[in-house]
């Protein structure tokens, strides 16, 4: 009898000690899941981020950025009560646990961190986030690139089509780089232009000085909706535009999707 409690007992210990072996291991598992979940939620992918940041004297600072895998970066910065200029500038970026550090020259660096469902919120100089009523404001999000069918086309500045009216076509080579081209309809005069130009940030930006090496400047192409905005990434370097063109006309202006 007591051979047989003394084996009762034996058996009872060695389950519970089973049982609570088995919760410990499933309570490692649960935790090891949700640290994996936590994980794959805020991993940071490449690609591009924008949003829109408060400006005290302006509607806005529309912000692009693109993180490439080489660990370089472009960000580009338009006002979005500007005349169509938006200027890119190139840096690198290094990410230390959740936060990304976008250094670009002449320019204090910039901190992000790393946000679920792939977006990023943009930080102060302290790395700590804004808060209040703006705080939406700062949280960029990833978009996907514009691809070659969606570009590529013949656009007109005059939706008519009757009277002076400017063409641009573009033509993609690769998934990156674009053949642009502007001729002119409707008077003895126009604008004649052939460039190559690259697509960074969804805007596609032609370096004058592969055209013509006395000029300077950058062409950009911006693009909203079935419209092609031209005009040059710094507002005092406008009257390149006007250069390819006779009887006082310019590339710039808006040229609209047929």
């Amino acid at each position: 009898m007591n051979t047989f409690k003394f084996l009762s007992l034996a058996a009872l210990t060695t389950f519970f000690i089973s049982c609570s072996d088995s919760k410990s291991t499933a309570d490692d598992g649960n935790k090891e899941q949700t640290k994996t979940e936590a994980k794959q939620n805020n991993d940071f992918s490449t690609g591009i981020y924008t949003a829109t940041l408060p400006c005290a004297d302006c509607m806005g600072i529309e912000n692009y950025i693109t993180f490439q895998k080489d660990n370089k970066a472009v960000k580009s910065t338009s006002y979005l009560d500007s005349d169509g200029t938006s200027e890119n500038e190139y840096g690198t970026w290094t990410k230390n646990d959740d936060i990304i550090e976008l250094s670009i020259a002449n320019s204090p660096t910039e901190y992000y961190l790393v946000k679920p469902n792939k977006t990023l919120v943009r930080l102060d100089a302290d790395k700590k986030e804004v808060s209040g009523e703006l705080a939406k404001n700062y949280i960029f999000k990833q978009i996907k690139a514009y691809t070659p069918a969606q570009l590529n086309g013949t656009y007109h500045s005059n939706t008519s089509e009757k009277g002076y009216n400017e063409i641009l076509t573009l033509t993609s080579e690769n998934d990156s780089i674009y053949s642009v081209k502007i001729s002119f309809t409707g008077a003895a005069k126009g604008c004649t232009f052939e460039g190559k130009g690259k697509l960074v940030n969804n805007q596609i930006d032609v370096d004058l000085k592969t055209i013509n090496k006395d000029l300077k400047g950058t062409i950009t192409i911006l693009f909203k909706e079935n419209t092609a905005e031209v005009f040059t990434s710094k507002f005092e370097d406008r009257f390149a535009l006007n250069y390819f063109c006779g009887g006082g006309a310019s590339l710039a202006g808006d040229y609209h999707k047929k």
